[in-house]
């Protein structure tokens, strides 16, 4: 079963209507989620500007190879130099889930991270790691589905210091607020989230004292769809793409007339053609017992870029750019089996007056559209 690390958080800006000073970022890859949250000094547009830098910086490090630990110590490193006036200082948390529920987390002068689940939450300790630069805090620790970790701002922890709280809410408030409101049951972590922001809100008394933000990272059962398009690059290598295929976990989508005749024939089925609903802007739809879904190849997944940050209720039902559009929004994980063998949609003339990109080329672009909404989006050529 494929395990999925969702994203729920929720921010607010001291000042409404102003930059908020705390920033995060959400990357993933094939093996892991990562999140980085930054709390700049100060609040409004100086310390949005000095969180905005450190995400920046700590993401492009992890970009080029550096493991956690070594972003998170080079950032230490900096500050180290240059000391904690002017623009460029924050406080910084780093988390990392990868897909078999393992997590590390970083901190460096942030409230420390919250291990929720139905069962309870609370805090996680964390150790000190001595570098040549500083001290590390970090905290492991294994989610499975309906647990999570939650990173927060000290705007959620100090909520309510000169309004009745001594010592503002503390992660200990935070933990006991979750336990009394939200364990022993399914929890709903968006909502949670958003309650958690509420609660801040109530705390000091109609106010955000400060800039607050609570990201938190839970697993659920993932979603997969997989999308083979154009066949092998060989042809002795049908039947075991296709069975590999096939034995994917998720929903199964075929595109492309020539993979469509391939998958049939591996199947040893009929592939009937779905000619109840055409017209010339609608691409053919076929029939293949097994597939969820089978179409036309190129001009489909063109059709589908095109359209991807369209109004849904403003798209042709009947239409299998819909169909496809709907199975991939569905998905958290998309698998693209790409076929190099079939060039036809690559050298066409009329293809190309029409503006129609190739599989290979519309492949990355598509890939790259869905990454940057949320989406785990893996291409195997084949």
């Amino acid at each position: 079963m494929y395990q999925y690390i969702d994203i729920a958080f929720n921010q607010k800006s001291k000042i409404e209507g102003t930059a908020c000073g705390d920033v995060f970022s959400i990357a993933r890859s094939p093996h892991h989620t990562t999140i980085i949250l930054c709390d700049g000094k100060g609040h409004g547009i100086k310390a949005n500007f000095a969180a905005a830098m450190n995400v920046s910086y700590l993401s492009k490090l992890l970009q080029s190879g550096f493991s956690l630990r070594q972003a998170f110590d080079s950032l230490v490193d900096f500050f180290n130099q240059v000391g904690t006036e002017g623009g460029h200082y924050a406080v910084f948390s780093m988390m990392r889930i990868h897909n078999d529920g393992m997590a590390n987390i970083l901190s460096f002068s942030m409230p420390p991270p919250i291990f929720i689940s139905p069962i309870g939450a609370k805090i996680l300790n964390l150790r000190e790691i001595e570098t040549e630069n500083g001290i590390i805090n970090e905290a492991n620790c294994y989610i499975k589905n309906t647990e999570a970790i939650m990173l927060m701002s000290d705007g959620v922890t100090q909520a309510g210091i000169g309004r009745g709280l001594d010592w503002g809410w503390t992660s200990e408030g935070v933990c006991k607020f979750i336990n009394e409101n939200y364990t022993h049951k399914s929890i709903d972590y968006i909502k949670l989230s958003n309650d958690i922001t509420q609660q801040v809100f109530t705390i000091s008394n109609n106010n955000y004292d400060d800039d607050i933000t609570n990201i938190i990272g839970f697993a659920r059962t993932g979603k997969v769809c997989n999308i083979i398009t154009g066949p092998p690059a060989e042809k002795k290598n049908d039947c075991s793409v296709v069975r590999k295929f096939m034995s994917a976990d998720g929903c199964k989508i075929v595109c492309g007339g020539t993979t469509a005749n391939v998958v049939s024939s591996v199947l040893n089925t009929n592939l009937i053609y779905n000619n109840e609903k055409t017209n010339p802007f609608t691409p053919p739809e076929f029939i293949i017992k097994g597939v969820d879904l089978a179409t036309e190849g190129a001009i489909t997944l063109n059709q589908l870029y095109n359209i991807i940050d369209e109004n849904r209720k403003l798209m042709n039902e009947d239409s299998p750019v819909t169909k496809l559009f709907d199975k991939i929004m569905e998905a958290d994980k998309i698998v693209f089996w790409l076929g190099i063998n079939n060039q036809s949609d690559n050298n066409s003339l009329e293809f190309i007056q029409r503006g129609i990109k190739s599989r290979q080329n519309i492949i990355p672009s598509l890939a790259n559209r869905l990454k940057e909404l949320g989406k785990l989006v893996i291409i195997n050529k084949i």
